[in-house]
């Protein structure tokens, strides 16, 4: 968290333990049944181990959600890919994933099991100073793509191309180069 918060400026904010939507339904009356600017665990809410929120006047819009394990199994792979697809169709631009302390590399598992997570951050070979460098480029990467998934969605941008892309270590040396 302390790495979030020294990467993050206003109107960006993070926030731990906070519950997200996962449905929003209407009733017989066609009214609400949550309230979509305070979402409560257990009513139609799922809590996050960490959340990078955009500030915008009264509401709080959640951009990125990190779920921290020390090492992910296929059953955690799955459960929280699960999770991730709940909370994308309330928040279709919400980037989601799994930072695992003890992992060396990313798991073969993850990619025979994983359909809605979009990242995974395996750091078991970081040091100190690597992850905040670390932690401060994806934070700022996600947060990038969770706005152009948010445009394109509800802002009438029309993309040419999408792709997805596997990146290697590179992903610290090669971005920070540019």
């Amino acid at each position: 968290m302390a790495a979030a918060k020294r990467v993050l400026s206003s109107p960006l904010g993070v926030k731990q333990g906070r519950p997200l939507l996962y449905e929003v339904i209407v009733d017989n009356k066609l009214e609400l049944t949550v309230d979509p600017k305070r979402p409560v665990r257990g009513n139609s809410a799922f809590e996050t181990d960490l959340c990078i929120f955009e500030k915008r006047k009264d509401i709080e819009i959640p951009r990125v959600v990190l779920e921290f394990k020390n090492k992910v199994t296929p059953h955690d792979v799955l459960i929280y890919s699960a999770k991730a697809r709940r909370h994308k169709q309330v928040y279709p631009y919400l980037r989601y994933g799994f930072v695992a302390s003890e992992e060396l590399y990313v798991p073969r598992r993850f990619f025979m099991h994983n359909d809605a997570l979009d990242f995974f951050a395996a750091l078991k070979t970081k040091g100190r100073n690597e992850l905040d460098r670390f932690f401060a480029r994806l934070i700022q990467t996600e947060i990038k793509t969770s706005r152009r998934m948010e445009s394109v969605t509800f802002g009438g941008t029309k993309p040419s191309i999408f792709r997805s892309e596997v990146l290697l270590d590179r992903f610290i040396t090669d971005s920070t180069r540019r």
